[in-house]
């Protein structure tokens, strides 16, 4: 009797619909659903820190690539994110998100946000390029293309034009996600390789989830740097 596998990129593309269900569950999108106005989307100022985490992580994967199967694919990834954090700035200071003067890491970032950013650069310095395929790609393009498609309407309800940074992720994470997936090794889900495949896309969607939740709850006011009053000592 012959046993029926199911192609690689299937099984990953139905675990990957699973685990982007599991950051959808986020208290995030629970406060996109409820907001009002644009004083509670201060969670965007830690949109600004994933923007450039991602972005700095795509480039130095395609800047490292020696592997000339992936460097196309790595290169298409780089070159369409390389704008975004400005395109966000600069998105933000037109709708007041930002003052006049102001700088968009004003605002510290949730440790939740600081440990994404952190693995996204981690997985391209330290994991194969599967796993790098399966974390900047599938998973995170994935999550951003829910994540874009939930808070796209609730701006324009808002007055805040979804345009700029907003519209280009629109149009570009749906090809970003299946960039280089067709390239990987293939296997059977249950194999040493395949659950190498499951644990990476969990690990990815564990940071997602954990991040959201943290811009969920946070303010923008309980995140300003604290230590004025340390601010004329040396720690030398």
């Amino acid at each position: 009797m012959t046993m029926s596998i199911t192609p690689t990129g299937q099984w990953l593309k139905d675990l990957q619909e699973e685990y982007r269900s599991f950051i959808r569950e986020s208290s995030l999108y629970t406060a996109i659903a409820a907001a009002s106005s644009a004083a509670d989307l201060q969670w965007i100022r830690q949109l600004y820190y994933l923007s450039c985490d991602f972005t700095a992580a795509v480039a130095l994967r395609y800047g490292s690539c020696q592997d000339p199967r992936f460097r196309d694919a790595f290169g298409e990834h780089a070159a369409e994110e390389t704008t975004h954090p400005a395109d966000l700035a600069e998105w933000m200071r037109e709708f007041g998100f930002l003052a006049a003067g102001e700088e968009p890491a004003s605002v510290l970032p949730t440790v939740e946000t600081l440990a994404l950013g952190s693995y996204l650069i981690r997985v391209v310095t330290r994991e194969p390029i599967p796993h790098q395929i399966l974390t900047l790609n599938l998973l995170a393009e994935g999550a951003a293309c829910d994540f874009y498609s939930a808070i796209s309407p609730k701006l324009t309800e808002l007055g805040l034009s979804p345009k700029g940074y907003w519209a280009t992720h629109a149009k570009a994470d749906m090809r970003h996600e299946i960039l280089g997936l067709g390239l990987i090794p293939q296997c059977d889900m249950d194999s040493p390789c395949g659950k190498s495949y499951a644990r990476a896309l969990w690990t990815a969607a564990s940071f997602f989830r954990l991040a959201f939740d943290s811009w969920g709850v946070a303010r923008a006011q309980s995140l300003k740097y604290p230590f004025r009053k340390y601010e004329a000592q040396s720690f030398a």
